[in-house]
């Protein structure tokens, strides 16, 4: 093969790869519970819980659990109930954690 050929194969090579990068997830650089919730926790209408420990841009933990009907809801963290929760959910596989750096 002679450099033009390898050259060309390379080029096509490099677009099947740019054309194939996924999505980007756009950037969250704020907290996500800018209020939480106290008192009753739906547990019957629990589909997963979320926990976010502290990041660059949010300083505080957050746990957000969402409903099966999709609705979300903002736990305080520090809660008793709140505590056990998020740590059967990770035992049993409940527990979801995402992070977008």
């Amino acid at each position: 093969m002679n450099t033009a050929s390898i050259t060309i194969v390379l080029l096509i090579l490099l677009a099947i790869f740019s054309a194939t990068e996924g999505k980007r997830q756009p950037r969250v650089l704020h907290c996500l519970c800018p209020n939480v919730q106290t008192g009753h926790i739906p547990f019957r209408n629990l589909k997963r819980v979320l926990h976010l420990p502290p990041r660059p841009h949010c300083s505080k933990t957050e746990v957000i659990i969402t409903l099966k009907n999709g609705r979300q809801l903002c736990l305080n963290p520090n809660d008793r109930l709140v505590k056990i929760l998020v740590e059967r959910s990770t035992k049993r596989g409940f527990f979801s954690l995402h992070l977008s750096t």
